[in-house]
């Protein structure tokens, strides 16, 4: 959320020296500058069909790897698209699986109008500096939350809802869900349960929030495990 494909940058350069091709997508409506009509028109499953197209568009099934909201986006792409190995960080619950936590109702305390309403928002500092950014110092803080991009109300609204329902027994690839510790976004609690969903390896990083691409460890662990499954 929040974030175009700028935010892959480091997570790209990791699998690159490994050898392996990268791309990153800027969802609908995350291109700069912002056309908010038209991002108050998407939400999830326009954006699982924007990166359907692109995988379609590759010579062999990828390694999908999301983070929060992109999490969601590639669950759904595993139910509906031959991938070969899945990678979730910090992920949003697909429905059936609720992601409402003290923390999450904190987190989007700013923006209940703009989920109520379905209109593109920003979430405040003080909130992405609570739920998101919580762990990293405050002069980061500051650089990511500058980095920031309006969201889709409507996006928000349909995972708060559970809108976007996953079939697990048609992701039949190997699955890693890997969360922070103190993630306030996604809590451990839930992160946990979707793991269970897929019946997926499960990753906990100490000391660690919401933002895991700020995580050294946790690159060095997802691309670990993506190297150890491709190369089976």
């Amino acid at each position: 959320m929040w974030a175009d494909h700028a935010h892959w940058n480091r997570f790209r350069r990791c699998f690159e020296h490994l050898g392996f091709e990268t791309h990153a997508v800027t969802l609908l409506g995350h291109t700069t500058p912002q056309d908010k009509a038209d991002l108050r028109q998407v939400g999830i499953m326009d954006f699982v069909a924007q990166v359907q197209t692109r995988i379609r568009s590759l010579p062999a099934a990828p390694v999908v790897i999301g983070h929060s909201m992109g999490a969601l986006v590639a669950q759904k792409l595993a139910e509906l698209e031959r991938v070969r190995a899945l990678a979730l960080l910090g992920p949003v619950a697909p429905g059936g699986v609720s992601p409402v936590r003290p923390s999450v109702a904190l987190c989007i305390a700013g923006n209940v109008l703009d989920v109520l309403l379905r209109r593109p928002f920003m979430i405040p500092a003080r909130n992405a500096r609570y739920g998101i950014l919580n762990t990293l110092p405050p002069r980061l803080q500051d650089v990511v939350y500058e980095s920031f991009l309006y969201e889709s109300g409507r996006a928000l609204s349909e995972m708060l809802r559970g809108a976007i329902s996953v079939d697990e027994r048609r992701v039949d690839c190997p699955v890693l869900v890997a969360v922070g510790a103190m993630d306030r976004a996604t809590p451990p609690s839930v992160a946990r349960r979707i793991a269970r969903k897929y019946g997926a390896e499960y990753r906990e990083y100490p000391g660690q929030c919401h933002f895991l691409g700020a995580s050294h460890e946790a690159m060095g662990d997802i691309a670990e495990w993506v190297v150890g499954k491709v190369q089976r």
